[in-house]
């Protein structure tokens, strides 16, 4: 490892240093909080091309993580997609329906914590392979499910099979690729779920239509699921390569990668993350934006399959056909957040703050179009401004982050979007659709969810830089302490 000068003064404990000063200048700042300074704070390098990047990090990462992250979506939309004719199976109230239905969302949220300490401490590739095996046998215990308690059981299931990826990935990719030109990467890996709602919704509906079993032609749809699902749990188990510990944010200052001996907690990790500003910020405008991504696509399904009478393969091709705008509105979205990070980190949040607003706006008056087809162009312009404001999450998170709290941070994020809206939301609108309709619980789940998140925002905008600069300070201090210890 190369020779770091150790001339700082003795660390100051957690606490005092997360309530320090962090202007650009602050006193205190040494050779070594420069050096990573140089490497990972805005404007210190250039941007590198995609292809750089996946030429440094490698492709096994991403060449995976995107379609298991698709394939969990798929699976979800897959849900969503054939909602009514599972309603129609079990007579299933809206409310009942939605809880069925989202509490995959609850399961995922809450074995996210365990799933990070779990990949801090054993090889997560046994994680991913495991969650995959796990994520194709709910799929055939929904194809024999006779209750609605089996079916709320497999739903489940395809939570907790999902539960592993936030974490797992998100941690991975800020270790295997370069820090200027890792939020292209995790623009794809935010892409996997337009992607999977590109394609399962129409696949859903067309497997269900081809079984020919009637009533029970959703049954098929989930058992054909499982074979794509089967087999990236055997791909994940031969390719999947794992990263150093550290990666890129510390080779990149030092020639090295560092591997902490002592992985932090699940408690300790907690409460060194709700102390950084941004981190937090962030995680209550997602989890604020939740109650409208977990309740609208499941009563626009139902709207679909009440109102206008669509069948499951209808309201497929209408879920994955809308994806297609969203896909290019996140890739151009992912570009631009690569270039304003690089000059201003602020400017970052901004975009976001655009990307809800027009979401909140354009679904909240347009969803009392009446003609089909304006309600279809009203969820399309909704759905690209939502795609433009969560493209750029990942790496926010992990530019304000300390690395070895990224996997934590990650699952700390889906928490608060379940404890801020995702399920009880998603619940109390279904009630809200029960008693008064489908139109007004969207439009009110979207419009407090949109008023919230962009406040959260715009709070988080103004200390974004301050929190990627301490994220330097305490690289440099975990440097200059293994250097002493040597």
């Amino acid at each position: 490892m190369t020779e770091i000068p150790n001339t700082r003064k003795p660390p100051e404990p957690a606490a005092e240093r997360a309530a320090a000063p962090a202007h650009p200048h602050a006193d205190g700042l040494d050779d070594v909080v420069d050096a990573v300074a140089d490497a990972i704070l805005p404007g210190m390098q250039e941007s590198i091309s995609l292809r750089e990047t996946l030429r440094r990090g490698g492709w096994s990462v991403v060449s995976l993580a995107v379609p298991l992250v698709m394939m969990e979506q798929l699976v979800r939309d897959a849900g969503t997609t054939l909602a009514p004719d599972i309603q129609r199976s079990f007579q299933l109230d809206d409310a009942m329906l939605i809880a069925v239905l989202a509490f995959s969302g609850v399961a995922l949220t809450l074995l996210g914590p365990p799933m990070a300490y779990l990949a801090d401490r054993m090889r997560r590739r046994y994680l991913v392979v495991g969650s995959a095996a796990l994520g194709t046998g709910a799929l055939v215990w929904a194809f024999f499910a006779s209750s609605v308690w089996e079916i709320f059981v497999a739903m489940t299931l395809t939570g907790l099979a999902a539960a592993y990826s936030q974490p797992v990935f998100g941690a991975m990719i800020a270790e295997a690729y370069p820090v200027e030109g890792r939020g292209r990467v995790y623009s794809l890996h935010a892409m996997a779920t337009p992607l999977g709602q590109l394609i399962g919704p129409t696949l859903a509906g067309t497997i269900a239509v081809l079984s020919g079993a009637g009533e029970n032609a959703w049954r098929y749809s989930f058992l054909g699921l499982a074979v794509p699902y089967a087999v990236l749990a055997v791909c994940a188990a031969i390719f999947l390569k794992e990263p150093p510990r550290g990666g890129h944010v510390y080779a990149v200052a030092t020639g090295n990668s560092m591997v902490w001996e002592q992985p932090i907690g699940v408690f300790a990790a907690f409460r060194r993350l709700v102390k950084i500003r941004t981190f937090l910020f962030l995680c209550m405008g997602i989890g604020s934006l939740g109650l409208a991504l977990y309740a609208v696509p499941i009563q626009v399904s139902l709207l679909f399959g009440g109102t206008y009478e669509l069948d499951a393969l209808q309201r497929g091709l209408i879920f994955s056909l809308t994806q297609i705008p969203v896909i290019a509105a996140m890739l151009i979205g992912g570009r631009q957040f690569d270039r304003l990070y690089r000059t201003n980190p602020a400017r970052t949040m901004y975009l976001a703050i655009i990307g809800i607003v027009g979401f909140g706006a354009v679904m909240v008056l347009g969803i009392w179009a009446e003609p089909l087809w304006l309600l279809l162009l009203v969820y399309v312009v909704a759905m690209m401004f939502n795609g433009l404001t969560l493209v750029s999450v990942g790496a926010i998170i992990a530019s304000v982050t300390p690395p070895r709290y990224v996997a934590q941070s990650f699952a700390v994020m889906t928490l608060f979007t379940f404890l801020m809206g995702g399920f009880f939301g998603a619940v109390i609108s279904g009630l809200i659709s029960s008693a008064f309709g489908t139109r007004l619980a969207i439009a009110l789940a979207v419009g407090l969810s949109a008023v919230a998140a962009a406040l959260f925002y715009w709070l988080g905008s103004r200390t974004i830089g301050a929190d990627a600069r301490r994220v330097a300070e305490e690289i440099s201090e975990e440097l200059t302490a293994k250097e002493a210890g040597r």
